[in-house]
């Protein structure tokens, strides 16, 4: 069954239709049910006798039959796809999708683009549905039997008609898009786990937003590096594994800068090193990276890619709208990561404080124990003073010694136990880093040394919320195993405001043959890489600690 057309609209019935359609437009629930209603008012605005609806695949070059109006369609029709790559001089549709020009035919036997299809053809026109970019997104293509049946009318009519097309296509593009936000939303609020979270966003964000390939990578506080951690692409073998330097690449670009990266040539961008790709680099149609934020601090970096078109007239650029898409989603997940690392935190301090109510009860009664165990021994030790010289005295005298070794070492044990007791227990004071570093470097460095130490501390540095006395036993500490390692720098970072303050103290051998060191370290980067003249040489971290509330990171580096 279809519906029988013939005679075309009268202008009032018609302007009625379309002011319908673009009410219609923001309201249909369903894209197949509204592209129908496109279909079958451009078939009455005209007098059509059959016509079709087809949508353009920028990525594939494909034109694909959405929708059908008249007689003879049969399923194999109903699916025809129009292969534009093979029909750039033939073809009326795949013309216009090409050109995004209007295109009437009076005569169908004598026009070069036509292609025969059905038998009763006589004339067509056929009209391009445009959306916000440069290209087509479809094709309203209408037939009739009679020779020279559409003229400027018609054209007119159907090109409002495809605008109306062209508004429900963008409603239901920005509807996806609001359903993905709204679901990616509703996954961050309801995990604190940080891996299956950026996994739904992975899974989300290429699914309803047409992104061929998304990846997530977060930054490593520890180490400074943005560490890959989901993907949808091969890249999935290297999740926790394939890492960027902050600043290297366009990546790591994105996360120094904070800023976008919106490109369709990757390889000829200086920025690009062409490290960790979802697919090769030759394949890259376009590039879209944006920093992951939260309270103004980075986070990591989202990142989408698409394949370059097999058709060249379409270009797989991302637009403005997908950056803003794409920079929504990175902040809903910046939050959410802060959100879930902060309870992390919360956690482990519940944990670390559970430990050392449990530490301070267990020393408590393991040392009132041994207290009482230390008295009987001594009790022991004059009894024994009293008693004769003998075999069995002389062991008895090994036996109490015995015993009060193991009553010191029980004491060792106590003392570690309220050492962890007071380590958990952080007293907060305004405190001056720079102070806390001379006072640890003087009481640490030894006076007679083949090191030679200088410190670059930055001067007017605020003071921060911390504990000074442990803050100085873990410089102190640092100290003391750099030089026992062999490290040549220590570089202490404050963050204020989120802002980075970086006071540096730089241990330099005098000969560390092969990696002999000029008298100046040029500067000390926030990766932990020193920088030479004409050098460039990554460090390992030794060790690092975090201390009161994250506030301040110290770490050893060496070559």
């Amino acid at each position: 069954m279809h519906t029988e057309y013939g005679t075309p609209l009268d202008d009032a019935q018609f302007l009625a239709e379309l002011t319908c359609l673009f009410a219609e437009a923001s309201s249909v629930d369903s894209e197949a049910g509204g592209l129908a209603r496109i279909l079958d008012v451009s078939m009455r605005a005209v007098g059509g006798h059959r016509g079709f609806l087809a949508l353009v695949n920028h990525h594939t070059g494909v034109l694909t039959v959405a929708e059908v109006a008249g007689p003879d369609w049969t399923e194999e029709g109903r699916w025809l796809r129009l292969h534009l790559a093979q029909e750039t001089n033939r073809g009326i549709t795949g013309h216009v999708a090409l050109t995004g020009v209007p295109y009437v035919c009076h005569d169908v036997s004598r026009d070069p683009y036509y292609l025969p299809f059905f038998d009763d053809v006589g004339s067509e026109i056929a009209v391009p549905i445009m959306g916000g970019g440069r290209h087509p997104r479809g094709v309203i293509n209408i037939e009739r039997p009679d020779l020279g049946a559409f003229g400027e009318e018609s054209k007119s009519r159907l090109m409002a008609v495809a605008q109306a097309a062209a508004t429900l296509l963008g409603v239901q593009r920005f509807r996806a898009r609001e359903r993905a936000l709204i679901e990616i939303g509703m996954n961050l609020t309801t995990t604190l786990d940080v891996e299956p979270l950026v996994r739904k966003v992975v899974d989300v964000s290429a699914e309803a937003l047409h992104y061929e390939d998304c990846s997530v990578f977060l930054l490593d506080e520890q180490t400074d590096t943005l560490v890959l951690r989901a993907t949808r692409s091969a890249l999935a073998e290297r999740v926790g594994v394939a890492t960027y330097r902050v600043g290297e690449g366009l990546t790591g670009w994105v996360a120094e800068h904070g800023q976008p990266v919106r490109t369709t040539s990757v390889t000829s961008d200086p920025r690009w090193r062409g490290l960790h790709l979802e697919f090769p680099a030759e394949e890259i149609g376009a590039f879209l990276a944006v920093p992951i934020l939260s309270r103004g601090k980075g986070l990591g970096v989202l990142r989408v890619l698409r394949r370059a078109s097999h058709a060249p007239w379409f270009d797989a650029q991302f637009t403005e709208s997908d950056e803003r898409i794409l920079s929504t989603i990175a902040s809903q997940l910046g939050a959410a990561v802060e959100n879930a690392r902060s309870y992390q935190k919360l956690v482990r301090s519940e944990r670390m404080a559970a430990w050392g109510e449990l530490s301070a009860r267990s020393a408590h009664m393991i040392g009132n124990r041994a207290f009482a165990l230390k008295g009987d021994l001594n009790e022991l030790r004059h009894l024994l003073a009293e008693l004769p010289q003998s075999r069995t005295h002389d062991e008895l005298v090994s036996v109490a010694a015995s015993m009060g070794r193991g009553i010191e070492r029980l004491e060792e044990i106590l003392r570690e136990f309220r050492d962890f007791v007071l380590a958990t227990h952080i007293v907060r004071s305004p405190s001056d880093i720079n102070a806390i570093v001379r006072e640890a470097v003087q009481e640490t460095f030894p006076k007679r040394s083949p090191v030679t130490l200088s410190m670059e501390l930055a001067e007017g540095l605020p003071a921060i919320p911390g504990d000074a006395g442990k803050l100085k036993r873990a410089f102190a500490e640092l100290v003391e195993n750099a030089l026992d390692a062999g490290a040549y720098a220590i570089r202490v970072e404050v963050e204020s405001g989120g802002r980075r303050l970086i006071p540096s103290t730089n241990i330099h051998r005098a000969s560390r043959s092969p990696y002999a060191l000029p008298h100046h370290l040029h500067r000390c980067c926030r990766l932990g890489v020193l920088r030479r003249p004409q050098t460039q040489e990554r460090c390992r971290w030794l060790g690092a600690r975090h201390l009161c509330g994250g506030c301040v990171r110290a770490a050893v580096l060496h070559g």
